[in-house]
């Protein structure tokens, strides 16, 4: 049997929808500018509640000299999709190895998942998260200092869709035209 630890693979015995829980975040990395990588196993210390748990969806970025990680979050391995909470629960590293947990968030509903977070032009942050308990609505969040975040309200919620990402058009257009 393959062990559940460090794979999500729809082959793994299980009741249910077991097979797409109890993962960890698995890390690789590449000398080439990302051509080839080589796995480097699964963070260590991100449980903050006893037992196997289910982490997947992360965003990570870089502000100030730390790592933030906000990661969608269910607490156990469920067999079942639908009755157990969902959140997003923020960590930081300085090597995004050692990673220090911060907080579950407080956002619209408690079955949140897959945080997208980028900054605003006046210096907030917003974050873009599906709330599946919305008919799975992008909801967005505002922070002034990555801890603290205020609920604003759906910003997407004209039918059902999958986690929001979001990214700087004039990047883009100024790099791939």
């Amino acid at each position: 049997m393959v062990d559940r630890l460090h794979k999500r693979m729809a082959s793994v015995e299980g009741p249910g929808v077991a097979w797409v829980h109890g993962t960890n975040l698995g890390v690789a990395s590449s000398q080439d500018g990302g051509e080839t990588w080589t796995y480097q196993g699964v963070l260590q210390g991100l449980e903050f509640e006893q037992g196997q748990n289910t982490f997947w969806a992360p965003e990570i970025l870089w502000h100030d000299g730390l790592y933030h990680m906000y990661v969608s979050y269910i607490r156990g391995v469920p067999s079942e999709w639908a009755g157990h909470r969902r959140d997003i629960v923020h960590y930081t590293s300085r090597n995004l190895w050692t990673w220090t947990f911060q907080s579950v968030l407080k956002l619209s509903s408690d079955y949140v998942i897959d945080a997208c977070i980028h900054p605003m032009p006046d210096g907030r942050w917003r974050m873009w998260y599906k709330d599946e308990a919305a008919d799975s609505a992008t909801y967005a969040a505002d922070s002034d200092d990555l801890y603290q975040w205020k609920p604003v309200g759906a910003v997407l919620a004209h039918q059902p869709h999958e986690g929001p990402n979001v990214f700087f058009t004039e990047y883009i257009l100024a790099h791939y035209g």
